[in-house]
């Protein structure tokens, strides 16, 4: 696989790249699938040691998810917005629309920069914009190999080898062969995401870390990202290893590898100097999806002195990581939803009956929710039962806030703790398993002790183990139910 040059349209875009006043940065991203920061470190050593050390890249410690798989994660980083913010792009819905036609990706502001584009995924068959939404109707970018990943899923199939040469490898050879491919004068954007060996398997990815390393220090060393923005990161965690099942499987899924680099001569510049020392300021503090989309921006169009030497208002809920990020901020301020939030203090519930009952029903209005939505195609999708509740912790205020009486001095130095305060409602997240199937889900729910009313957003649910083929028979007719569908004929196979 190489890269094509269209002379005609190289040409229109030269033009429209001498209008630009921006950075005139090339913006270079290589993700991988389902890969934690620590499964970064954990996997690809080398190539991180390579991006931090040799590089000086900037690695992203609070960056966290806001929503469940790819597409969550790069409809924020690509549009700024979340899909249900957006028109329905579902295949599910006939209604709907090609995602090209509505979703504004971010390709679109570099192209009209003068940037030549590139989407690239490896994977055909389960492409982030193809496989639950409608794919594209005219080509995104200017070089978009999908055409070329389908032909060989119909000669190999999702290999790990095409031919006599590692996927991965061919993979990195095509990235190459792009940015050889333009000179100085013609700037590039380009997403290239690999999913072929992560998505299903963390671990395998480790067969890539000598190869990508060196596909690194090829370009940095030949001086190819002497002007590029370099981001290195994953959409997000592994969403169905064993380890998801731990709380440390938890906060991997949630928080994804992100680095940046900035090139050296960028940085001598004063606007470099304010842009790199502003990431550094904000390398751990909370970031989202939202906010690198944000900063793609301030690549395009330089902000103002000001706006660079002030810290941005938490009340925005896309800040960039080349302004400074308050250390206040919080997940509500970011968009990041309680279920996806790292930052929170979960406690295990208590182990006594009122809390256990609460608990429990909390789990029986879930199954009740499903079996509702699946109601409609029960010749397909059997009913649910509750098999058992693995866990189940709440996010509760402080102790101290709920003793706090007041001040126990004229001054208010001094608190009083003498207080008790009843808590009103709490949030739960609780872990279940559910019957035919085995499903195991992460569920997140709102409960209301004097009400005993119960609010449950079926966005804030994760299904943590994998599907198989338990829900075959609904997954072309309406993906969403796949999440909870177990299709008769599986129970029959399975004997659950």
């Amino acid at each position: 696989m190489r890269i094509v040059i269209d002379d005609k349209n190289n040409e229109e875009l030269s033009k429209r790249h001498k209008q630009n006043n921006g950075t005139k940065l090339n913006v270079h991203i290589i993700s991988f699938d389902s890969l934690s920061q620590m499964s970064y470190r954990r996997n690809l050593p080398k190539t991180v040691k390579y991006f931090e050390d040799t590089m000086k890249g900037v690695v992203l410690n609070g960056y966290n998810i806001v929503g469940d798989g790819t597409p969550q994660a790069f409809l924020p980083f690509l549009c700024g917005k979340t899909e249900l913010e957006m028109p329905d792009t579902r295949k599910a819905n006939s209604n709907n629309h090609y995602v090209d036609e509505v979703y504004p990706f971010i390709w679109n502001n570099y192209s009209e920069k003068g940037y030549v584009t590139m989407y690239a995924e490896d994977c055909f068959d389960v492409g982030t914009f193809s496989y639950r939404l409608n794919g594209f109707k005219n080509m995104p970018t200017n070089h978009y190999p999908r055409t070329a990943y389908g032909y060989v899923e119909s000669k190999f199939g999702i290999a790990k080898c095409i031919g006599n040469e590692a996927a991965h490898n061919t993979w990195l050879n095509y990235i190459s062969s792009y940015i050889k491919a333009y000179d100085k004068t013609t700037p590039r954007f380009a997403l290239f995401h690999h999913a072929i060996l992560s998505h299903d398997d963390m671990n395998l990815v480790q067969v890539a870390d000598d190869d990508l390393m060196n596909h690194f220090k090829k370009h940095f060393e030949n001086g190819d990202f002497d002007n590029d923005l370099v981001i290195l990161m994953a959409d997000h965690g592994n969403r169905f290893a064993e380890i998801r099942n731990t709380h440390q499987g938890q906060l991997e899924e949630r928080l994804p590898f992100m680095g940046i680099f900035l090139p050296k001569n960028f940085q001598n510049t004063a606007i470099g100097k304010l842009y790199h020392d502003n990431l550094l300021k904000n390398k751990d503090k909370l970031s989202s999806p939202f906010d690198m989309h944000q900063t793609l921006l301030d690549i395009l169009n330089v902000p103002t002195n000001k706006e660079l030497t002030t810290p941005q208002l938490t009340s925005k809920r896309s800040l960039s990581l080349f302004r400074e990020i308050p250390s206040s901020r919080t997940c509500f301020d970011a968009g990041i939803e309680k279920h996806w939030c790292s930052c929170m203090k979960w406690e295990n519930v208590p182990n006594k009956p009122f809390y256990v009952q609460g608990v429990k029903a909390m789990a029986n209005a879930f199954i009740n929710k499903v079996n509702s939505l699946t109601s409609q195609e029960r010749k397909l999708c059997s009913e649910l039962k509750l098999k058992k509740i693995i866990s189940s912790t709440w996010l509760i205020p402080k102790s101290e806030m709920l003793s706090y009486r007041g001040a126990a001095d004229n001054d208010g130095f001094v608190p009083d703790l003498t207080g008790e305060v009843a808590i009103e409602f709490a949030d739960f997240k609780i872990q279940l398993q559910t019957t035919p199937g085995d499903a195991i889900y992460d569920v997140t729910i709102n409960y209301n002790f004097h009400t005993n009313a119960i609010v449950l957003n079926m966005h804030e649910v994760s299904h943590i183990n994998k599907y198989g083929d338990t829900p075959h028979c609904i997954i072309d007719k309406n993906y969403f139910l796949a999440t909870y569908c177990v299709c008769y004929d599986t129970i029959v196979n399975t004997g659950n």
